[in-house]
């Protein structure tokens, strides 16, 4: 994966997936799509839980890029130091992702920004090769295979490999109708802030996020046996999620749906411990019908404030007590006063006697 995905998908993956769709930015998927997804950050970042996230999505945006920044050429760190200074969460708005099946199977990232001409002309940099088609620049990875990006008026990116995204490009002045079954999808979800559209089944088990032990690897573990997915979810003014997930065995949906169970279990008893009513997922709802898991969640957005809430005041309070850590003085350590004479030989102990005054005594031998 090139730099310009990492930046542009990190800034993506940090906020989830979004919104209705973009008819300008749709019109550049290709027609035999499978999958869509769109990411309207714009969306995402007004909500309560966007707006709460904000300052750790651009946290993670400076870290990802000082990495890239040790491993990049010393001619391209000047301009990927200035990447650091980019409101990621304020100027990337949109991110479409879209992809069909085959043997070589077309894929296409598409970014609306506000980034201006000048930011995007430092992004020119990092090209290996800089190239034009329809008009369009055209900047060509350094890594063999590693895809091309393209600008089309200041405001909309395109990623991916060179012949997918030329023909994104000659698709811009074109309406391109997507299959009927994915047009059924997209109709059905793209109400929604958050969206996902797929009718192909994944070829293969999904990544696992690398995960040790407890809650991560038992999610993971889920997510490995997932073989479709379509759903939406909106995050203002409550949050509301709809998906429907089919299970690579009928065996994965029932063990998916034991896990939803003590999950709901689980969180409403933790709920009554703490004396907090309202606090579980009482709004989930799902049945399984062989291989598929339809299911919904509804959280109140009083709820999701007062969540978020507890979560600063959670931070806050570790913040504090780091704080208090690094002032407290020091232990205080009291020496015991020194006889001032050399320690005393192996095997002996030295005793003091009003009598006779220090003498030395043998130890473990018989008197």
């Amino acid at each position: 994966m090139t730099l310009w995905c990492k930046l542009l998908g990190l800034a993506a993956g940090l906020s989830g997936l979004a919104a209705a769709a973009d008819p300008e930015m749709m019109n550049l998927v290709m027609p035999d799509a499978t999958m869509v997804m769109e990411i309207n950050l714009a969306k995402i970042m007004a909500s309560p839980i966007g707006s709460a996230m904000g300052e750790a999505m651009h946290q993670g945006m400076a870290k990802q890029l000082n990495v890239e920044l040790t491993k990049a050429k010393p001619q391209f760190r000047e301009q990927i130091a200035a990447l650091s200074n980019i409101d990621w969460s304020g100027q990337v708005q949109d991110v479409v992702i879209a992809s069909a099946t085959g043997k070589q199977p077309a894929a296409l990232a598409i970014v609306r920004t506000s980034l201006d001409a000048a930011r995007l002309r430092a992004l020119l940099t990092f090209a290996a090769e800089r190239t034009e088609y329809e008009g369009v620049p055209i900047l060509a990875s350094a890594q063999s295979g590693g895809g091309v990006v393209a600008f089309l008026d200041n405001s909309i990116v395109l990623i991916g490999q060179m012949g997918d995204v030329k023909s994104a490009i000659s698709r811009r002045s074109q309406h391109a109708a997507l299959p009927a079954a994915l047009a059924a999808q997209v109709a059905q979800y793209s109400s929604y802030d958050i969206w996902a559209a797929s009718t192909g089944a994944f070829g293969k088990p999904l990544a696992r996020p690398a995960a040790e032990s407890g809650a991560d690897a038992t999610l993971a573990e889920y997510i490995a046996k997932v073989a479709g997915f379509h759903g939406g979810v909106r995050l203002k003014p409550d949050f509301d999620l709809s998906a429907d997930v089919e299970m690579r065995t009928e065996k994965d949906a029932a063990e998916m749906a034991d896990g939803l169970r003590w999950l709901t279990s689980a969180v409403q008893s933790q709920a009554k411990t703490a004396g907090k009513r309202g606090s579980g997922p009482e709004g989930l709802k799902y049945h399984v019908t062989g291989k598929r898991i339809v299911l919904s969640l509804h959280v109140p957005e009083e709820q999701i404030r007062a969540g978020l809430q507890q979560m600063r005041t959670a931070q806050a309070s570790q913040m504090a007590a780091a704080r208090q850590a690094r002032v407290a003085p020091p232990s205080t350590v009291v020496a015991l006063p020194s006889s001032g004479l050399p320690p005393p030989p192996p095997g002996t102990i030295r005793v003091q006697s009003s009598d006779m005054g220090t003498v030395l005594i043998p130890v473990g031998k018989q008197q």
